[in-house]
């Protein structure tokens, strides 16, 4: 009722009553109401500085505690968009005998083309399936199948400089591959993350032209001349001769 009426049914009301039936006391929010919105707003908070990632997923690899803020995914086709390769380091055959590297021939059985999500700033890789045919240096066997990271994606007409042999590789291509083995230690750091290169390959090429020979339709592709002082390779028969040389020559060099 208003409050005149009040007044009048109840006589001679002290004025601080009727102020008091004219004002309505705010009701209390629970203490658990409260507590439930600010955990909200971190949520939100937290889900914003990171709503790329969850709109894209967690990645399609598994990934250990060395590699932080990283995901990888892997792609149908290749990227367009890639970025041009460092400049070479000039090596001599010597040089990139002496290397850590595992050294094999085989046929390439897959290549998947990958997106490394370094915190927001994409690589795009690939990564080369390879089965073993013939084992010239290092622990594998024949029959094993060796995945291998390139440092650019293969295929669908992609070119990336400093990759020129790399990106001539194709499933059911015979060559032979000279891969330096990763570790726990062998990590990738950009844009405040890090990826333990081991997590998606065992194996990688230094770069994407002096490691690998290539069998192909129009003949034998390698470093030709670049690096290695074989001008007149001509068949896959022609590197392992010459391969085994440059090993014995090496194993020797003080």
């Amino acid at each position: 009722m208003k409050a005149d009426l009040l007044v009048d049914a109840i006589g001679d009301a002290r004025e601080e009553y009727v102020l008091d039936a004219e004002t309505t006391l705010p009701k209390k929010k629970p203490a658990w109401l409260k507590l439930t919105a600010a955990a909200a707003c971190l949520a939100l908070l937290a889900g914003a500085a990171s709503l790329s990632g969850l709109l894209r997923g967690p990645g399609d690899y598994m990934l250990s505690e060395r590699s932080e803020n990283v995901r990888v995914y892997r792609l149908k086709d290749p990227h367009k968009n890639v970025p041009a390769s460092h400049d070479l380091m000039k090596l001599t055959d010597e040089d990139i005998f002496s290397a850590n590297t595992v050294i094999f021939r085989g046929t390439v059985t897959d290549i998947e083309n990958i997106e490394v999500d370094m915190n927001g700033e994409s690589f795009y890789w690939s990564i080369v399936s390879v089965e073993v045919s013939k084992v010239l240096r290092g622990e594998l066997t024949v029959g094993q199948t060796v995945r291998i990271r390139a440092d650019t994606p293969i295929g669908g007409g992609v070119w990336v400089e400093d990759n020129d042999i790399v990106s001539q590789i194709r499933v059911g291509m015979e060559g032979i591959f000279m891969p330096a083995p990763y570790d726990a230690d062998s990590l990738f750091g950009a844009n405040g993350a890090w990826l333990c290169l081991r997590d998606i390959a065992p194996y990688g090429f230094r770069d994407g032209v002096r490691w690998v020979f290539l069998r192909t339709e129009t003949g034998l592709v390698f470093a030709r001349g670049a690096t290695y002082s074989i001008p007149d390779a001509h068949t896959l028969e022609d590197i392992e001769a010459y391969i085994r040389t440059m090993l014995e020559k090496t194993a020797t060099r003080p």
